[in-house]
């Protein structure tokens, strides 16, 4: 007998979102206890704490309310002027995710899994029966202003983000190539002229590069023009003695890339250790490399 599909608009990036689920579903049923417990790139969070994450933010988007506030344990943050509850906490984002978090802090693993199942099939069901209409509608989205669309897209590439961390904390690398890696990938580029320009704040005229490395393997760059940094068809090569003095190459792997946009790797270490290396302009390539992570 066919599926029934729900009716509604069938959406490219739902399906993403789909794969994406089926995948972290399958990654964490094969999970020893211990391997639920593992702490991960994320400060704070273990393993499940990152299941929990994903659970929290589907409910949230089904409509349902955190659980109650936990008292804060200190005062002020100082650098942010927040009230917060755990150290790791950074914003009101970060303290309204640890809520869904604590939580399930005492959840056995299994029964966390099971309610991720459930929770994402729920979200699945509902996701295909919205209309064209509902995800080209503008609201709040974690980058601003944008349509459901592209809500979704940010929870794929999340969901990737988080599947990452656990794959590293339990040492099962994967889905680092294909259909979910390569939408990853893009939302990581798309970031970078906001590096570039904003954060690192490249001089008029410069020119960063970066070579990623592996099976993908693929170099861009970004000019700084008219104040303004953009994605530019010439890209420079190395060796570094044909490299102008006003440009920077950033060479790395696509996991090194994944890391620091995502604040998971410190760059300082990283350089240290050999997952990246610069060529040309080293201070605005060292200058790039410390203002990588775009996440909040």
């Amino acid at each position: 007998m066919p599926e029934t599909v729900p009716q509604g608009t069938r959406e490219p990036i739902v399906e993403l979102l789909d794969q994406e689920w089926k995948v972290l579903a399958e990654l964490c049923a094969g999970m020893s206890e211990e391997e639920w417990t593992r702490a991960t790139d994320c400060p704070g969070w273990t393993v499940k704490d990152q299941i929990s994450h994903i659970i929290g933010t589907e409910l949230m988007l089904s409509g349902q309310k955190p659980p109650e506030q936990v008292e804060p344990a200190g005062g002020p943050d100082v650098a942010t002027g927040v009230k917060v509850a755990f150290p790791h906490v950074k914003n009101p984002i970060g303290e309204v995710n640890e809520l869904w978090v604590e939580a399930r802090r005492q959840t056995p693993p299994e029964q966390v899994l099971d309610e991720f199942q459930r929770v994402t099939t729920a979200r699945l069901a509902t996701l295909r029966s919205l209309s064209e209409a509902d995800f080209a509608r503008v609201g709040w989205t974690p980058a601003g202003q944008a349509p459901y669309r592209e809500f979704m897209a940010i929870r794929v590439f999340d969901c990737w983000v988080h599947e990452q961390d656990i794959r590293r904390a339990i040492d099962r690398p994967g889905n680092l190539t294909g259909e979910i890696a390569n939408h990853a990938r893009e939302r990581i580029k798309s970031a970078l002229p906001y590096v570039v320009g904003k954060k690192a704040q490249s001089p008029e005229g410069s020119l960063v590069a970066f070579h990623i490395a592996g099976s993908d393997e693929t170099t861009f760059a970004i000019a700084v023009s008219e104040g303004r940094a953009a994605f530019t068809e010439h890209i420079p090569h190395t060796p570094a003695s044909e490299i102008d003095a006003d440009q920077a190459y950033l060479e790395m792997d696509f996991e090194t890339l994944a890391c620091l946009g995502c604040g998971r790797w410190d760059p300082a270490v990283s350089l240290q250790e050999g997952k990246v290396s610069i060529a040309g302009n080293v201070e605005l390539g060292t200058r790039v490399l410390e203002n990588l992570n775009f996440m909040i």
